[in-house]
């Protein structure tokens, strides 16, 4: 019965995070909002991307498959709920993108400082992750991933520099 606990604490953030999305605008937008490997799901809508991860917890929870495989789920999921999570708290960044505004630029620069944000949770976490690794293909994969997410933050703040050049009278 150890896993009984750890399953109350999913379903609890799941609760929450669905909580969350529910008192959320529609949320809908242009593109899909997360990476392919994160999320299979291309909808526009946060609930889109909450109904995969409650399917990815379901399976969780009725796996008979070996360690590994449920590992890679369990982390997985917690990916998926950081994710959300994350997405949740900046939705206020985008209604603020929305109004209009007197610097053409702001939007811009808003949203690659969003990115920003985002960018440096994801790397957090990942260092996190590697921090704790036992096996040496796990901690290589982290550490393509936090090369990959440093290269995307460099990439991030040189778009920044370069709106900030642009600005400049």
């Amino acid at each position: 019965m150890p896993q009984l606990p750890a399953q109350q604490r999913l379903h609890a953030m799941i609760d929450t995070l669905r909580q969350q999305i529910a008192q959320q605008p529609d949320g809908s937008c242009r593109q899909p909002r997360f990476d392919a490997q994160l999320f299979r799901c291309k909808g526009t809508r946060l609930a889109d991307y909450l109904q995969e991860l409650q399917h990815n917890a379901a399976q969780l929870a009725a796996s008979d498959s070996d360690a590994s495989r449920r590992q890679w789920l369990a982390q997985k999921v917690l990916d998926q709920i950081a994710a959300l999570q994350r997405e949740c708290s900046s939705q206020q960044l985008r209604v603020v993108r929305e109004r209009p505004r007197r610097d053409p630029l702001q939007p811009k620069r808003d949203e690659y400082r969003g990115y920003e944000t985002r960018l440096l949770a994801m790397l957090q976490q990942r260092e996190q992750h590697l921090a704790r690794a036992e096996t040496l293909s796990v901690q290589q994969q982290l550490m393509r991933e936090v090369e990959i997410l440093q290269e995307r933050l460099a990439r991030c703040r040189a778009a920044l520099h370069k709106l900030e050049i642009a600005a400049q009278p």
